[in-house]
């Protein structure tokens, strides 16, 4: 498939309401042209794709682990714009993508979103505080970045600095009910 090619079945796929359709239609076709497609996405089209949520996280997650199998890079970009305020975190039967976020080390600026969505989420969601806990726990046992998050941390405004220390602490001290 040449270059025209692909940009106007990106531009078809994206049309599609569904995440669940994008993912079908990204299988359809060659893995170079799918991963070519997947990595040319920009933040606004990833947004798109797993963040409208409604009836969709099954399939969002699917399509996230399809993401792993043809390429990382769009992997981690997708993981990175599901940590939204708006939309909570993603849970779905397959958690696929929680799996990678602790047993890989994954880029930087995923963790810097990572924990600004930990300032803002809700603390009284007990199932998010206690799933990115599991994530924090696990980065810093298998992969020493304590000093990464503390470093993140001291880069934030005073307020959400305060907040994040205070959570990240509390996370890090929690059992794990995920792993």
């Amino acid at each position: 498939m040449d270059q025209d090619e692909r940009e106007n079945l990106k531009f078809d796929l994206l049309n599609m309401h569904w995440t669940e359709e994008l993912h079908d239609g990204l299988k359809e076709i060659d893995e170079e042209d799918a991963k070519s497609i997947v990595e040319s996405m920009d933040e606004e089209e990833i947004t798109y794709k797993v963040n409208p949520r409604r009836f969709q996280e099954d399939y969002i997650a699917d399509y996230l682990e399809f993401l792993w199998e043809i390429s990382e890079v769009s992997f981690w970009k997708h993981v990175k714009t599901t940590f939204a305020k708006e939309v909570g975190l993603l849970w779905s039967d397959n958690m696929f993508y929680f799996d990678q976020l602790c047993d890989e080390e994954f880029p930087q600026d995923v963790l810097i979103e990572l924990i600004n969505f930990i300032v803002v989420c809700d603390p009284d969601c007990e199932q998010d505080i206690n799933l990115l806990g599991c994530i924090l726990k696990e980065q810093i046992a298998n992969f020493d970045r304590l000093p990464e998050i503390k470093k993140i941390v001291s880069s934030l405004p005073k307020k959400q600095k305060t907040e994040a220390n205070k959570r990240i602490n509390l996370m890090i001290q929690m059992d794990c009910d995920y792993r």
